[in-house]
């Protein structure tokens, strides 16, 4: 395990595979332009498929266990006692890694399946492991970092879209009574769904307000139900979710200014009590000399 550690861990395997993702990214760009050539870039596939095959295992080697290699939260108890999400930046990369370098292999047995298409897309989202060479660069580390720090709040935001939409669906369902008026339907609650999140979207949303209304006499019941749920939706969510990651951000970027701070005057604490112990071993080093000097003067005395 130390050798798989010391190789997963090495400046040479982080640059080969940087090289490879990067090799792999074009080949699947080149290859939209030469679909002539498929038996040769599918050998070539396969070649890289194998490569960062090798690679996940060194590194789930590497690892003491395997859930440590997945582990992508973990609970911290703060100073006031609350405890917080943290996300572990390495485990995030590690499962997007292993669910990339999955799908290459489902990919290669997608003869097998029923519906080796979507294998193959699957196979296509290989090049999304560019955004690995995200890490090349410390500007773009710390925008990455603080991008994977706000991701427990973009779930929280999608929590709270999906239950609304929810609400709204089931309103909608038995508000229209299962009907659809041209693109606005609400047969079902799937359907719902999708009529709504096209209003979330604000793609022609008052068309599908106008259309269905227009079959209760123009009700402003029927209206107040639209708007109302553009309003919490569009307006109102999204304008609070953007408030929200952008104080998270700069919550982020002032804890990393007192914590440089608090470094800052630990270090000048190490430093001025270095000088104290320099300065103190000085002074015994002279009174040493000092009494030395005078034992030699005493002994020169004795002699003479």
């Amino acid at each position: 395990m130390q050798k798989l550690q010391a190789v997963s861990e090495s400046h040479t395997f982080k640059r080969i595979v940087a090289i490879a993702i990067i090799l792999c990214s074009v080949l699947l760009g080149i290859e939209t332009f030469y679909l002539q050539h498929l038996p040769l870039f599918q050998a070539l596939d396969l070649g890289f498929t194998i490569f960062f095959i090798v690679e996940i295992i060194i590194r789930l080697g590497a690892e003491s266990s395997g859930l440590k290699f997945f582990n992508l939260f973990s609970l911290i108890k703060n100073e006031s006692g609350r405890y917080h999400i943290h996300v572990h930046e390495r485990g995030f990369w590690n499962c997007f890694d292993f669910a990339i370098v999955v799908a290459s292999i489902l990919s290669l047995f997608s003869n097998i399946f029923p519906h080796p298409e979507f294998l193959e897309v699957a196979r296509l989202f290989r090049v999304l492991r560019v955004l690995r060479l995200l890490e090349i660069s410390k500007e773009l580390i710390a925008v990455e970092r603080k991008i994977v720090s706000i991701i427990p709040t973009i779930f929280s935001f999608a929590m709270l879209l999906g239950v609304l939409i929810f609400i709204y669906g089931i309103i909608g369902v038995f508000l229209f009574n299962h009907h659809k008026y041209q693109n606005a339907d609400f047969t079902t609650l799937s359907h719902a769904f999708l009529t709504l999140f096209q209003i979330m979207t604000l793609d022609n949303w008052s068309d599908l307000m106008y259309a269905s209304s227009e079959n209760y006499g123009g009700s402003w019941l029927i209206k107040s139900y639209f708007i109302s749920f553009v309003v919490l939706t569009a307006i109102v969510s999204f304008n609070v979710f953007v408030a929200v990651l952008t104080s998270q951000v700069q919550e982020k970027v002032l804890e990393e200014r007192e914590q440089n701070k608090r470094d800052f005057s630990h270090l000048e604490k190490e430093l001025s009590k270095t000088e104290d112990d320099i300065r103190e071993d000085f002074k015994i080093v002279m009174e040493e000399i000092r009494l030395l000097r005078k034992e030699v003067g005493e002994l020169k005395k004795e002699k003479g």
